[in-house]
């Protein structure tokens, strides 16, 4: 098997907000739930939660420490809170966790606004932290942190998070990347000042910014987790700086100079630049600010971490895999934040930003229903682990079944890679439901079909059969694909269709029903994909694919309907960095000859692959082999024959290797 460009989440992470005019506010038991859906037995050490109030719940930090070392931590925190000028100081046992007591101290006095409070919590940190013996992994009036080593339901029931109710939460399952994690100040949420952020990724920027955040503000202490700089970072964008939570945001991100319009944003990106993240990560934080609660979602700028958006009349979700936002809301509207967005919404505010174009979300990612399933002879998927799972499957195949219908499916991996490449055709699996990652890899035969939207990684190396989506798929759709069809009637993610290649008379066909995001068809060489745009046939202005259109491609075709900006395809140069470029041959005063031979080394590198363009009609060939292909598509997903017409005239942008 190829090896995955980017492999299934590494963190479960899930985060909620009420809605403005819903009064309602999110009980723990929802979050537990929607975590407990994303879990990976075997694949975590570290669980947790934080939750926000709008209203104070009075000041508190939170301080994990060895036992042995329980008083000494105490004598502490109040001589430091003394000198800083705060005081009294109330600290008790919360729990205990193994060798760890888990101590909140409560700020009695109203004297906590004199501006050092940051700087009384750091000095506590550098002194525990010295030995390793303890540290404060929270603080401040609005929010409350529960974490641990264990699985979700274990850290819920030693803090009984079910009996908690809050305006905010976001919670963490899973590794806690570039840590040991057997204690529990290496879990998730990361926490300070009233903002807390889990992570899903890894951050090679993170020395960077620990040397920076030294430098520009005094910090020298941290836990050693790449998660735990950006609650740092935020902060300081925050409270030392006083940027806004956007323009904060948008730093973090880091979106490249060449991409920014506008002096004031390029300035304030020039000005951060230290702060700019680096790596796979999707991001989420919780913050109060100025009177206000946000939840907060962002992803890199290759979006090599998977995260949705969700929402439904009461609350806005965010999650890691769908299928904790349909644990707790099966009929929430969904959809993806798109490489190096971010989504805002706020209790007073409502959505500051989608993640995406709101025409993107208003077109594509409508809320959408699917049939169910009320047989007695299909399998329950509800407490199934995906190995029980798929050796039900597997039982019911080698039994002679030719239709095997799976309910209640909620983010299962791994379904139907046991099934052999040989012996078993001519089988529809039916799918109710949201599939987790790595739907039907290596499938060799089989048609799985999903009546739901489908998770990362569908039909990664497939070589024969037929996978048919009713929704949506999300990223990394048929990675090396190399045979049968992959039809999807919603959209699809991020690189989609990369390293696909045919073989002889084994040609794969890719057909997506709505639009897609950057890096389709990437290193692809061979196959057949199909950009279909259906639900935006009236409005023309809206793009259905994203940009590097085609990156290394050495075969196959990429049909894109209507006419695809040459900038979007393959590799290449934006115009900002071209004008710069030309300003500095000016500047220089180089000769026109010299111009134009340095403009050639830059277009026509041997190192960049160019893709063969046209916008034209399909001809008599391609009407011959893509109208059965198009005809089937549209009879899986009740297409009308006025719009299978439209489609067969329609002009295509085609690209091809040159």
């Amino acid at each position: 098997m190829v090896l995955p460009i980017k492999y299934p989440a590494d963190c479960g992470i899930f985060g909620v907000i009420r809605r403005g005019n819903n009064s309602d506010k999110v009980g723990g038991d929802l979050v537990v739930k929607a975590l407990e859906t994303i879990k990976f037995r075997g694949a975590g050490l570290g669980s947790g939660f934080a939750l926000f109030n709008h209203e104070s719940m009075g000041f508190k930090m939170g301080i994990f420490v060895k036992e042995e070392f329980m008083k000494n931590a105490v004598d502490i925190v109040e001589s430091l809170m003394r000198d800083y000028g705060f005081g009294p100081i109330d600290v008790r046992v919360r729990n205990k966790l193994g060798p760890m007591a888990d101590l909140e101290a409560r700020v009695l006095g109203n004297n906590r606004s004199n501006g050092k409070i940051a700087d009384a919590i750091n000095a506590i940190n550098d002194l525990l932290w010295e030995g390793r013996v303890g540290r404060v992994y929270y603080w401040g009036e609005h929010v409350n942190v529960f974490k641990g080593v264990g699985y979700p339901s274990d850290i819920a029931s030693v803090y009984s998070v079910d009996r908690y109710s809050a305006d905010l939460w976001i919670a963490h399952t899973r590794f806690p990347t570039n840590s040991p994690g057997y204690l529990p100040y290496w879990s998730h949420p990361f926490s300070v000042n009233d903002i807390a952020v889990v992570h899903n990724g890894e951050l090679s920027s993170y020395g960077n910014h620990i040397n920076a955040l030294y430098y520009n503000y005094g910090l020298g202490s941290f836990v050693g987790t790449d998660s735990e700089v950006v609650a740092y970072l935020m902060n300081y964008l925050l409270h030392v700086q006083g940027l806004g939570i956007e323009d904060a945001v948008r730093v973090l991100i880091g979106e490249s100079p060449k991409h920014v319009h506008g002096h004031g944003a390029l300035s304030l990106i020039r000005r951060f630049r230290w702060a700019m993240l680096d790596g796979p990560f999707a991001i989420l934080m919780g913050i109060y600010h100025n009177d206000d609660l946000y939840l907060i979602a962002l992803a890199d700028r290759f979006k090599l971490r998977p995260i949705v958006i969700g929402m439904d009349d009461n609350y806005y979700y965010v999650a890691s895999e769908e299928a904790a936002i349909r644990a707790v809301s099966p009929n929430a509207r969904v959809w993806t934040l798109e490489p190096g967005g971010y989504f805002i919404t706020s209790l007073k505010r409502g959505v500051i930003s989608w993640g995406r174009a709101r025409e993107e979300v208003d077109v594509f990612f409508p809320a959408r229903s699917f049939p169910t399933y009320v047989g007695k002879d299909a399998i329950d998927a509800e407490g199934l682990s995906y190995k029980e799972l798929n050796e039900e499957i597997l039982r019911r195949a080698l039994g002679g079944a030719r239709v095997i219908r799976v309910v209640n499916v909620r983010g299962h991996r791994f379904i139907g890679v046991n099934l052999p490449r040989h012996g078993i055709r001519d089988i529809k699996v039916e799918i109710y439901g949201t599939p987790g990652n790595s739907l039907a890899n290596l499938n060799n035969g089989v048609e799985f079909v999903v009546y739901g939207n489908a998770q990362d990684d569908v039909a990664d190396t497939m070589h024969d059969g037929r996978v048919i989506v009713h929704g949506d798929a999300r990223d990394v759709l048929g990675q090396a694909l190399q045979g049968g069809e992959v039809f999807i009637r919603g959209n699809a993610g991020n690189r989609v269709g990369i390293q696909m290649r045919e073989y002889r008379d084994r040609r794969p066909y890719l057909i997506i029903g709505g639009r897609v995001d950057d890096y389709l068809g990437e290193y692809m060489a061979g196959g057949v994909v199909m950009v279909l745009g259906i639900d935006s046939i009236n409005r023309c202005s809206i793009p259905l694919v994203g940009k590097h259109v085609g990156s290394g491609m050495v075969g196959g075709r990429i049909y894109i309907r209507g006419k695809v900006p040459e900038q979007r395809i393959g590799l290449t140069i934006p115009y900002p960095e071209l004008k710069e470029f030309l300003d500095a041959i000016k500047d220089e005063g180089l000769g026109q000859d010299e111009a134009n031979r340095l403009l050639g080394v830059i277009t026509h590198s041997e190192h960049v692959r160019r893709n063969r363009v046209e916008y034209r009609d399909l001809n008599e060939d391609e009407v011959r082999e893509l109208e059965p292909i198009i005809r089937r598509f549209a009879r899986e997903f009740n297409v009308s024959e006025s719009i299978i017409d439209y489609l067969l005239s329609s002009r295509y942008t085609v690209v091809t290797a040159e």
